[in-house]
């Protein structure tokens, strides 16, 4: 009597699933913590791709395993391999970890990042950014006091993270990133900073992860839509070899990077406290203005990273 094609593979299937049974018992393997394990590490991919990339790229699963009581995950974006750490059940993601087994060697320029600092008569700030970073945007928001205090006493220049191969602009969160930034280049380069902060942070505060409302933003700051798109599609790609060239320069690889008088400052993390970042340049003076003895709000938000 044959057997039917249909009943040949279920009865393959129900092999194949006693031997992964087996191997597991094998091997000391719960046969749930593998699903369990496996879940969680789509929960994470999901997270990072919703809230952290906003569906401009997609990360995808490399692969997880357990590593002192936490899940260790591996996963891809645009071609790169990084990893990830979360809690067995689930409730906490961790961007990276510190080994306390190790000797950490920290780099000169962030032992002090205050007396390291050298000082001049005009410190000088670069922020180096992503448009559509959330710890870039965490970064902008709270140097902006910084900068409406001390204004022309500091040479300020934002910078973005990009790079450029023939006519296309690369950058992390995809080609509306990549959009975002020459809209903000042309901005700065023919209406200045302050017009820069106006645009910037409406479209960081009300527009998601995509820039879907810049226009909005361009009409709220009292910019022409058409001159924006103009200056973009005759410069936007010789704008954006100038920021690869100055972001390679001063070897800013993660949004947000910050440096004073060329010098990189970890206060860039502390984000939602203008008073340390405030610190940090007025440190950089050699005769400090009045207006550093001004206090700013110097509440830490609790959040870290970077893009």
């Amino acid at each position: 009597m044959k057997v039917k094609k249909k009943n040949k593979w279920k009865i393959a299937t129900v092999v194949l699933g006693i031997l992964l049974l087996i191997s597991f018992i094998a091997n000391g393997i719960p046969y749930s913590d593998y699903f369990v394990k496996e879940s969680r590490a789509e929960d994470a991919v999901s997270f990072v791709n919703d809230n952290l990339l906003g569906g401009a790229v997609e990360s995808k699963l490399v692969g997880v395993e357990e590593e002192s009581g936490l899940y260790l995950i591996e996963i891809e974006l645009q071609g790169r391999s990084t990893q990830l750490y979360m809690s067995k059940d689930g409730k906490l993601l961790f961007p990276s970890a510190i080994d306390l087994s190790q000797d950490v060697d920290i780099p000169k320029d962030n032992q002090n990042k205050k007396e390291n600092i050298p000082k001049t008569d005009k410190p000088t700030v670069e922020l180096y950014v992503m448009s559509f970073c959330p710890y870039g945007n965490k970064a902008e928001d709270t140097l902006e006091p910084v900068y409406n205090l001390l204004k022309e006493k500091v040479e300020w220049k934002i910078h973005y993270i990009v790079s450029v191969d023939g006519n296309t602009v690369n950058s992390l969160h995809g080609q509306p990133e990549a959009d975002q930034n020459m809209r903000e280049v042309c901005v700065m380069e023919y209406n200045g900073l302050d017009a820069w902060w106006d645009f910037a942070t409406y479209v960081n505060d009300n527009c998601g992860s995509d820039g879907s409302c810049w226009e909005d933003a361009s009409g709220e700051a009292g910019f022409d839509v058409n001159e924006i798109n103009a200056c973009v599609e005759s410069a936007g790609v010789q704008f954006m070899e100038e920021e690869e060239k100055a972001t390679n320069k001063a070897q800013a690889t993660g949004s947000p990077t910050m440096l004073i008088n060329g010098v990189k400052t970890r206060a860039v993390y502390d984000y939602g406290n203008s008073e340390s970042y405030k610190e940090a340049i007025c440190s950089a003076f050699n005769e400090a203005p009045q207006e550093c003895e001004e206090m700013l709000n110097s509440e830490s938000s609790g959040v870290s990273g970077s893009c």
